[in-house]
């Protein structure tokens, strides 16, 4: 005797009536997700406006590391164009300035590491067309995974190039004597102990004879157009390696750090003299400026700035004692 089966019989209309509902539920579930994500879109265009108005003008640009893939992303751009970030770590490596590199990617590495609390770094960076931009870079890292490895590190960095070419201007004026354009007393000092190294080397000292009757007789004026004469021929009569300053007044210095002969150091002199001589610092006008110059000259060993001046002093004063409008030659 067969039992009959307790099966429910479905009809074709509440299949049809499912499959709508279903249809209906899904279609409003999309039509949900795409407000939120309009909503959400809409809300990201606000924030990005508020960040730009925030920050415009201050030259800070908010950046985002995601480290296990290099991603770099910049936010806000600024003052630069969508070009010059680099969107990847290897690329931000290649612009960096060959002298900066081991700086900041090695402050990098080590806050990643958890050495410092914070990246920090100055540094350059090299544009396509060879432009150079300053940047000053600081962040954090923000998230590390179950192991404690970084995998995010957001930061800011800000474009200091104006700061930094006013800084090297100030530098270069704190250095350079305001008339001449030559390095000043103390800055030829500092430089001669830099590049001071074990080996022949001179300095010359050069003194303006009579360079006081060209300022009382005919004023300041032609006393100036004299000194920047005098710039001039250091310029075009040392070699290029010689570091020249005009120490105060009428006194000028040039050291030598190279191996050159007594013979050599003469030619120089001379053609100094020489110019000197010939210079008329007004037409028709009966003064004339002469040159006496003291060289101190050594082969070995380091001397200090001081002894060696000193030195070169007292070969000036004794070419002076021998009727001016000469040199003397005196070691170390």
């Amino acid at each position: 005797m067969n039992k009959e089966m307790n099966v429910p019989i479905v009809q074709d209309d509440d299949r049809t009536s499912g499959n709508l509902l279903s249809a209906a539920y899904y279609a409003s579930e999309m039509a949900s997700l795409k407000a939120e994500i309009a909503r959400l879109t809409q809300l990201n265009h606000l924030l990005q406006e508020k960040l730009n108005a925030a920050l415009d003008g201050t030259g800070i640009c908010l950046w985002q590391g995601t480290i296990p893939t290099g991603e770099l992303r910049v936010f806000n751009l600024q003052n630069f164009q969508a070009g010059d970030m680099a969107p990847h770590f290897e690329q931000w490596c290649a612009k960096l300035h060959p002298d900066d590199r081991d700086h900041a990617i090695g402050n990098y590495f080590a806050h990643l590491a958890g050495r410092t609390p914070f990246y920090e770094a100055e540094y350059r960076t090299i544009g396509q067309d060879g432009t150079i931009t300053w940047l000053w870079d600081r962040g954090r890292l923000v998230e590390l995974d179950c192991e404690g490895k970084p995998l995010r590190i957001i930061g800011a960095h800000i474009n200091i190039t104006q700061r930094k070419t006013y800084e090297q201007q100030l530098a270069q004026q704190a250095d350079c004597d305001p008339l001449t354009g030559l390095l000043n007393r103390q800055a030829f000092g500092r430089a001669f102990a830099e590049r001071q190294a074990m080996g022949p080397a001179a300095l010359l000292f050069i003194d303006l004879d009579d360079f006081k009757a060209i300022n009382d007789q005919l004023g300041h004026i032609f006393g100036d157009r004299v000194l920047l004469q005098m710039a001039d021929w250091l310029r075009l009569i040392m070699p290029a390696t010689a570091l020249c300053g005009r120490y105060g007044g009428d006194e000028f210095v040039v050291h030598l750090h190279q191996s050159i002969s007594k013979e050599e150091l003469g030619r120089l002199a001379d053609a100094l003299i020489e110019r000197m001589q010939e210079y008329v610092p007004q037409p028709d006008c009966p003064l004339r400026v002469g040159l006496s110059i003291g060289i101190a000259s050594w082969e070995t060993g380091k001397p200090t700035f001081q002894h060696v001046l000193d030195v070169a002093d007292q070969a000036m004063y004794q070419a002076k004692a021998r009727g001016k409008r000469a040199w003397y030659l005196l070691p170390v």
